[in-house]
Formats: structure tokens, C-alpha cells, sequence
């Protein structure tokens, strides 16, 4: 293990300084390594090596050659986060490394591979890893749209390609999307895929996948089944191009059983259970007002939340307490 974050006391012309050795003139940030303005998203660093300033490890996934991915939260709206490769015997760089330590890299290959810019390891380059601190808190994922990550358009020839490039600026960056169900499986290069839709426009849909889920059971986590709602899916963005097969599209992978969001059951007042209190479930409510009797057999008991037989200004009461609780 190497010595962290250094930092030399020097006395210069009877001024103390403190000279910190964390960052380097010339190194770069995750940002300045995957902003592009390229229509397909290449980085312009592409083949070079480079000295990355790094950020905190938010995954480790094994897997033939074992990878990081690193996020630095300087830079919430895009562009902060890459995948780290170690092409290394026995993968010493990965294996050193913890989620939630903050890492910077020496000597990393910059490499577009299957529409990612991910950094290599590679021996002849005589990569590096330095920890600078531990435990550091993971970025909140970003909260996106379904439009932002869409799923491909399927083409006349079977492809599944992508409209836009909207997604780039997220590459392996932590996202969230909301109130979705499962309504497709099976899907992409390993058939591994499914299809999330939006529970308010059912025009909306972005592909997910789990082979980077911890505790996956085959292909899929075992809460992913056809017509689950889900409040919400959080995972890391990740491209797939292999336009030889006839691909272009991004998945969000999901890490763990937490990256999913069950709807709340013990929350009042969500009548629709669509995740959130909100004039949806007002409407709900208005429906069965002062409807007696109200029983599981009228179909009202569910707004009789104190359970006295009637829907009144008590059970309002409780809704308007929970007022946009939820999502």
C-alpha cells in the first residue's frame, strides 16, 4: 500500500507552506476525459495515456477482466464517471481499491470499447492506483427521464439502434429512473435485457439489465418479473455498440437488491399505489366520500384509513398529512 495524499511542510523565505501531492498539474479529471462534442460520443483523448485525478469507486465487478467504476462528484450533471479496467495478472489495481474510496490513476490507457470510454490497464504502461481516502459517501444517483436514457427503435432489419445520443453525458455515471413496470424480457446482444415503461406515458421505455446485480439469480435480479411496478430502478448507464450485430443502445445496470424500489404499502394515503401522494389519490378519495357502508366489499375500505366504516375528514386528514410522500 502506498503512502496517501502526501502532504511536505517548507519553509520558504520564513513562510510556511503546505505543499499537498493529491493532484498534479497534469492530471486530468474524469471530465476532461469523457466530454465530447462527438455526435457518437468518442472522446477525444482516445489512445492516449493519461493521468486521471479519478473519484470515488461506486462498483466492482469481477467478470472476465475485472473493472471499477469511478465517479467524481464535482460533476453531477454528466460527464463525471468512467469504467476503469485492470488488464493486469492476477488484478492488482482492482483488487487494492474499495467501493467508496476516492482513487487516482497513473499510466491509464484512454479507450473507446463497445461505445463506452472506459481507462485500461495495461502492463507495458506500467499503470497505478493511489487511494487518497476511504468510506467516502457515494454520489446520489441522477434522477433522469425515461426520454433521457430511451430504449433503441427497432429497425427494418431487426436492429436495435438508439435516435440519439442524449444518454452519452451519463456513461457510467449512478442514475434513477421513476414509476416504472417490466413489460418485455430477453433482449440484446446477451438476451439479457428488459424493458422498463413509463406508468404515466407507456410511450416512454429504456432497456435495463442485471449481470452486474449482486445478488442476480440467472440473468435477472429476482424481483424483475413481467408487470412488476417499480417506484424506482437505479443502476449504472452503460452503452453497447456493435454495429456488425446490428447494436446501439444503453442499458442501466442495476449493483444490488437496493437499486430497486418496491411501492409503499404502509404509506396512506396512496390509494393508486403509484408511488407518491398526490390529486391522483385525492380523486380516489373523493369517489368513496361519506359512502356507507364502507366495506373491502364496496371497494371503499381502502380510504377508510382509521378504519370507523366511513370515509370522512379523518381519513382526508391523513392524506393531506402525506402529501407528496413518496418518489
Amino acid at each position: 500500500m502506498r503512502m496517501k495524499n502526501p502532504c511536505w511542510l517548507l519553509l520558504v523565505s520564513g513562510t510556511l507552506l503546505v505543499v499537498s501531492l493529491r493532484v498534479r498539474a497534469d492530471d486530468l479529471s474524469i471530465h476532461d476525459i469523457q466530454f465530447t462534442i462527438d455526435p457518437a460520443g468518442a472522446s477525444s483523448l482516445n489512445g492516449a495515456v493519461v493521468n486521471c485525478r479519478g473519484g470515488i469507486v461506486t462498483h466492482k465487478y469481477g467478470g472476465y477482466r475485472p473493472k471499477l467504476t469511478i465517479q467524481d462528484p464535482n460533476f453531477p450533471e454528466g460527464w463525471g464517471a468512467i469504467q476503469v479496467k485492470d488488464g493486469l495478472t492476477g488484478a492488482p489495481l482492482y483488487n487494492q481499491a474499495a467501493v467508496g474510496d476516492w482513487v487516482r490513476l497513473i499510466n491509464v490507457e484512454v479507450e473507446e470499447f463497445r461505445g463506452n470510454t472506459i481507462l485500461q490497464c495495461y502492463a507495458d504502461r506500467a499503470p497505478d492506483i493511489f487511494i487518497i481516502s476511504h468510506n467516502n459517501p457515494l454520489p446520489s444517483p441522477i434522477v433522469v427521464t425515461l426520454e433521457e436514457i430511451a430504449a433503441p427503435i427497432v429497425g427494418t432489419l431487426g436492429e436495435y439502434m438508439v435516435a440519439n445520443h442524449l444518454a452519452e453525458p451519463y456513461e457510467a455515471m449512478r442514475l434513477r429512473v421513476e414509476n416504472v413496470k417490466v413489460i418485455d424480457f430477453g433482449l440484446g446482444k446477451a438476451n439479457d435485457n428488459y424493458v422498463l415503461q413509463s406508468e404515466n406515458d407507456p410511450n416512454l421505455t429504456c432497456w435495463a439489465a442485471d449481470y452486474m446485480n449482486s445478488d442476480i439469480v440467472d440473468k435477472y435480479h429476482p424481483l424483475v418479473v413481467l408487470g412488476r411496478h417499480f417506484c424506482a430502478v437505479e443502476g449504472i448507464i452503460e452503452q453497447y455498440t456493435n454495429f456488425y450485430e446490428g447494436f446501439d443502445y444503453y442499458q442501466l445496470i442495476t449493483t444490488a437488491t437496493t437499486d430497486f424500489t418496491l411501492p409503499p404499502s404502509v404509506i396512506a394515503g396512496n390509494l393508486n399505489q403509484d408511488c407518491i401522494v398526490n390529486f391522483l389519490d385525492m380523486a380516489i378519495l373523493a369517489q368513496y366520500w361519506l359512502r356507507q357502508p364502507c366495506t373491502a366489499e364496496t371497494g371503499c375500505s381502502q380510504a377508510d384509513f382509521d378504519a370507523n366504516g366511513i370515509v370522512d375528514f379523518a381519513d382526508l386528514n391523513v392524506l393531506v398529512q402525506n402529501w407528496l410522500l413518496g418518489l
